[in-house]
């Protein structure tokens, strides 16, 4: 697997993206890389070429026909022969996924799913979310102390997903737990005596979705997959039940797992400093601004990956066809070149909007809008219930072991007493 570093590439043997180390605090590891690791460096962990660079990563973006996005969900460690056997017996394959495909095939999935997300859908779903919001938030109602993850940030995106895409709500405890199985198979590293287990479940995964999309080819209802049925009823060969289930499985999980990182990572970093959450609390328009530098400061997709589909020069450095990519998000959204003092969180920085966290161009994220609105709506509800808000001192945070996707699993909070 590990192979030679890049002619010129200079190479940090230390850098592992899933070591307790960086799990706890990446930024740490980043400021502990020696300046001329900068702008890109060979992780022989991981055999791929690190780019930490915001113009680079940016160039990345927007050139997909020279950066793939082939491996986008490709298991970062091998897979045993019994794993993979379950896998495909249950027809998942990491490709071809809306996701990992490259243009023009990419426009095709897109297209239709992009259904989902237009501008008039995304507002009317507003009242919703207050809506859901409030009843989370009132299940807590008389207690001083709750787990914002548990409470809010980890079921308000699931269930306005699940709701969109017409999943039935019995269902959705499960898929939630699947999508943490997905996680681990496509961004961590599982050993070899759980990669069974993940796949089994897997293979139940898709066969759910494959279930749900043959019950809505019958039954239609009032959701996104029966739009998309529709789709396929019009051009069979254009859109078909495959990539249907296709579809679902990326917004089934992409669609809700990023925003409750966003949810998690914005109270987490508003809190950490008394005086920003107070500040909000006093005028509530600055709560967009908010969402927006967690984003930059702490995103909850700190790193996406890209390969080379033939020989090229990035950042000075000539790397062969095939050269797989570790683009990092949160170390390009700390970039000084382009924000100044990227270390600090800033409720009035104005070019916030610059961070890279949805990443650009032809796969930019199609739910940017909805997980933007939900995070904002999420916090405008929880400072007029909660102005006294503030963090349980003294509590160790734990995250998910993988690269790709990166919010609290508990984050404990309590109600200051009345001054």
């Amino acid at each position: 697997m590990i192979r030679e570093a890049p002619p010129g590439c200079p190479v940090e043997a230390d850098f592992d993206p899933l070591s307790p180390e960086y799990l706890a605090e990446p930024m740490r590891v980043l400021e502990a890389l020696a300046v001329e690791s900068r702008p890109l460096f060979y992780a022989p962990s991981l055999d791929h070429v690190v780019v930490l660079e915001h113009g680079l990563i940016d160039e990345v973006f927007r050139h997909p026909d020279v950066y793939s996005a082939a491996n986008t969900q490709l298991p970062l460690v091998p897979i045993v022969p019994e794993a993979q056997e379950i896998l495909r017996a249950g027809g998942h394959r990491p490709q071809p996924s809306m996701v990992s495909l490259d243009p023009p095939e990419h426009a095709r999935l897109r297209r239709p799913a992009a259904r989902a997300f237009t501008p008039r859908r995304v507002d009317a779903m507003a009242d919703t979310i207050r809506t859901t919001t409030h009843e989370l938030l009132d299940g807590v109602e008389g207690h001083s102390r709750f787990d914002l993850v548990a409470t809010v940030a980890h079921p308000l995106p699931a269930r306005v997903m699940f709701a969109l895409i017409g999943l039935p709500s019995e269902h959705w405890a499960q898929l939630k737990r699947w999508c943490g199985y997905r996680a681990e198979l496509s961004w961590g590293r599982p050993p070899p005596e759980t990669q069974v287990d993940i796949a089994t479940n897997m293979a139940a995964y898709r066969g759910f979705l494959r279930d749900f999309v043959a019950l809505r080819m019958d039954e239609r209802a009032d959701d996104l997959t029966s739009d998309l049925c529709a789709i396929h009823d019009e051009a069979p060969d254009q859109l078909t039940g495959a990539e249907i289930t296709s579809i679902l499985f990326s917004l089934s999980f992409a669609g809700h797992e990023t925003t409750t990182g966003l949810i998690g990572n914005a109270v987490r970093r508003l809190l950490e400093a008394p005086a920003r959450w107070d500040a909000l609390v006093a005028d509530p328009l600055r709560i967009g601004a908010a969402v927006d530098e967690t984003l930059r400061y702490d995103t909850s997709v700190p790193v996406w990956r890209r390969v080379t589909t033939r020989a090229t020069t990035l950042g000075g450095i000539d790397l062969p066809a095939g050269t797989k990519l570790f683009l990092w998000l949160a170390a390009c959204n700390r970039d000084p070149t382009v924000f100044a003092d990227p270390d600090r969180f800033d409720l009035d920085r104005t070019d916030a909007h610059r961070a890279l966290s949805f990443g650009k161009g032809a796969h930019y994220c199609l739910g940017a809008a909805l997980g933007r609105l939900e995070a904002r709506l999420a916090l405008e509800e929880l400072m007029s219930r909660r102005p006294r808000l503030r963090l349980v001192p003294d509590q160790r945070l734990r995250f998910h072991p993988n690269i790709a996707f990166r919010g609290p699993l508990e984050l404990l909070v309590e109600d200051a007493p009345p001054p």
